[in-house]
């Protein structure tokens, strides 16, 4: 036998399962007279929000890029940790520290660094200068490994010629590639290298420390500004320039996982109380803090096209109540409190936000996995063209699904405020 229950006494029957009918009638609201899940009417809503989805979490990957891709440029070039003596100055005990980096597990080579001038014929050009233990700073540095080796970046290693060879040790510098190509030299050429101050007492008055030195190998670190400035010496070399004996300036470091460098730097502070010991992060400050607070900033740009998708779901909101303003009147009138009227019209808006969120997770991350295997889009940095750095993170994934749903709850604060001005008795009346 057909069920003949007017419609109304069914919702008034299913008013004591509030759960059930709630979501029954949501889903009403929602599909209206459509066949499918949602009426066209809300469309729009759904494709505002899956828009800025995936917008926030596309910037939040490349932004990740850009930040790994710098920080695997500058960690290759240089270290990921650096160790120097408290307060400034000389490290004397680097040996014994040394010894004590390798029993942690740690790959360590000490460093000396000089501010110097590379002269070949009338061109003199400045570089700052490292003078190093090619056999450990090879195992720390990838811009100091062949080119194309397992442990080499695509963009840094040797363009030519090595640091591990004998001419090398024997008297041989390595130049940054934009170095090479200012002063205009080549392997076998030989080069100048001086100190800019004048401390060499001799009966001229004072000289200059002076060094003809032989290009023996030229390396690309993958920053322009590292590549135009940076040379290596052999230490022996680097101490007749900074005047020392068996001391060096700091020892570089590199962590048995790239990926946790700075949980191991955490852990050395407390391990060498005596010593100073630095991050990546700290060598070049400024760019990293860029990156940094451009990330945040894109974030919150892209959050504000999220925001305006909300503003046709809170418009939404409140067409639906003007428009059942009576069938809500008959609904407080058989025993429908205004906070169940209220939850209604909150699982309408948490329903449409979940489709419009998990539609935008899944574009978002086809496009991201498409540009990471295929790097369909490229840039171009001088003369080197790499395509546009991509990391997903999860946690940019959960930020972006707690803030839209955020969004999504404000945005109907309003509209349902709108309940309480509705008067079942009035409107009974008027019905009448």
């Amino acid at each position: 036998m057909l069920d003949e229950t007017p419609p109304m006494i069914k919702i008034a029957q299913m008013g004591k399962s509030k759960n059930n009918s709630k979501f029954w009638l949501a889903m009403k609201y929602l599909n209206g007279r459509s066949a499918g899940l949602i009426s066209r009417t809300h469309y729009l809503t759904v494709a505002g929000i899956l828009l800025g989805v995936t917008a926030l979490i596309c910037v939040s990957s490349v932004m990740n890029g850009f930040r790994d891709d710098i920080r695997s440029r500058i960690v290759g070039t240089l270290s990921e940790i650096r160790i120097s003596q408290k307060g400034g100055g000389a490290l004397e005990d680097h040996t014994e520290l040394l010894a004590t980096l390798k029993a942690g597990k740690f790959m360590a080579s000490p460093v000396i660094r000089n501010e110097l001038l590379l002269k070949r014929g009338t061109m003199v050009v400045p570089t700052v200068n490292f003078g190093i233990d090619p056999a450990l700073h090879s195992q720390v540095s990838t811009a100091l490994k062949p080119r194309g080796s397992e442990d080499a970046k695509q963009n840094q290693g040797m363009v030519a010629g090595s640091i591990l060879s004998d001419d090398f040790a024997q008297g041989g510098i390595a130049l940054g590639a934009g170095l090479a190509g200012r002063l205009n030299v080549a392997l076998g050429d030989e080069v100048q290298l001086l100190s800019p101050l004048f401390d060499v007492p001799t009966a001229f008055g004072l000289l200059p420390r002076v060094r003809s030195l032989r290009v023996v190998a030229i390396f690309s670190a993958g920053m322009p500004e590292y590549d135009e400035a940076y040379s290596y010496l052999p230490l022996e070399q680097a101490r007749f320039f900074s005047g020392y004996g068996d001391e060096v300036d700091y020892v570089e470091v590199k962590t048995p996982s790239f990926d946790r460098s700075e949980h191991y730097a955490r852990r050395l502070r407390s391990e060498l109380a005596d010593y100073t010991v630095e991050d990546w992060s700290s060598y070049d400050s400024s760019l990293y803090g860029a990156i940094r607070f451009e990330k945040y900033m894109m974030f919150v740009i892209m959050l504000f096209m999220y925001i305006i998708a909300s503003f046709n779901l809170t418009g939404n909101m409140l067409k639906a109540i003007v428009q059942k303003k009576r069938e809500l009147g008959l609904l407080k009138a058989i025993g429908y409190r205004e906070t169940e009227l209220r939850d209604l019209f909150l699982i309408q808006s948490l329903l449409l936000s979940s489709l419009g969120i998990a539609g935008g997770l899944v574009l978002a991350s086809v496009l991201l996995i498409v540009q990471q295997k295929l790097g369909l889009l490229s840039m171009n940095l001088g003369a080197e063209s790499m395509p546009l750095p991509v990391k997903i993170m999860g946690q940019d994934y959960l930020l972006v699904v707690a803030v839209s749903y955020l969004i999504t709850i404000l945005s109907v604060i309003l509209p349902v405020q709108r309940l309480k001005r509705i008067n079942a008795v009035e409107l009974i009346r008027q019905t009448a």
